[in-house]
């Protein structure tokens, strides 16, 4: 059996930019006017490193009130063009089949279950780990070391977008996926086993095709229902994968 570990912000939901807009608005209300490219730095990186690191600089409140108060902002700023479609679908197409899924964020847990729950792709996932459930965040393996110990798989495939996210899901011993959402350079993505543009049914079969590790098991091949986007079915081939 497989496990298919995937990120949440900049892989299911292009939420790493309202992310770096939430931190940017409320420390502005602290008198720090933060550039793009500062915040940029620390997308995908515990939220408990980018409060400490302004702190440092300003009196912010302590960390739950400054996670409550982006959690507003960012729920206020949600709507049906944050999730990504590719990734949407191929939950979708993948729940279908008899491997599991966990959702595994940096992001604090409740915020992230709201998130999922939101745009009703919750369900696709045996587990949510968020961040905040751990001693050490992404870049560390431990969130994904114990999304696969939950899991209980042996053979892993972790799907990213971010060298943070990247570095925890290689730390972990896992093939890693990483999709350019434009966040990153490809040098940036480099530490991946493979980079691709979107997620489809083609470029996941070749990914998992090309992943020889010697007990990985067999996708299989499926054919099912209409699902809510536009696939009508994934094949996965397996001849390659021992």
């Amino acid at each position: 059996m497989l496990g298919i570990l995937w990120d949440c912000d900049g892989t299911i939901m292009d939420t790493e930019r309202l992310y770096a807009y939430a931190w940017q608005t409320h420390l502005k209300a602290f008198g720090l006017s933060i550039p793009e490219d500062e915040i940029k730095q620390f997308i995908g990186v515990d939220d408990r490193i980018v409060h400490s690191f302004y702190s440092d600089q300003v009196n912010l409140e302590n960390f739950d009130q400054t996670m409550s108060k982006l959690g507003s902002i960012i729920e206020n700023s949600l709507d049906e063009r944050i999730i990504f479609q590719d990734s949407k679908q191929l939950l979708y197409q993948l729940s279908q089949l008899e491997h599991k899924q966990a959702c595994v964020s940096a992001s604090p847990y409740e915020l992230l279950s709201k998130k999922l729950q939101k745009f009703k792709v919750d369900s696709y996932f045996d587990f949510v780990i968020g961040g905040d459930q751990v001693s050490r965040n992404k870049p560390y393996p431990d969130i994904y070391n114990k999304a696969i110990e939950q899991l209980g798989t042996s053979n892993n495939l972790v799907i990213e977008d971010s060298p943070t996210g990247i570095s925890s899901g290689k730390a972990s011993g896992s093939y890693v996926l990483a999709v350019d959402r434009g966040m990153f350079s490809k040098e940036q993505l480099s530490e991946a086993d493979q980079i691709v543009e979107m997620l489809n049914r083609h470029n996941i079969n070749n990914e998992i095709r090309g992943y020889k590790r010697p007990n990985i098991s067999s996708l299989g091949t499926l054919a099912y229902q209409q699902a809510p986007v536009s696939y009508t079915h994934l094949t996965l081939p397996t001849s390659d994968l021992v």
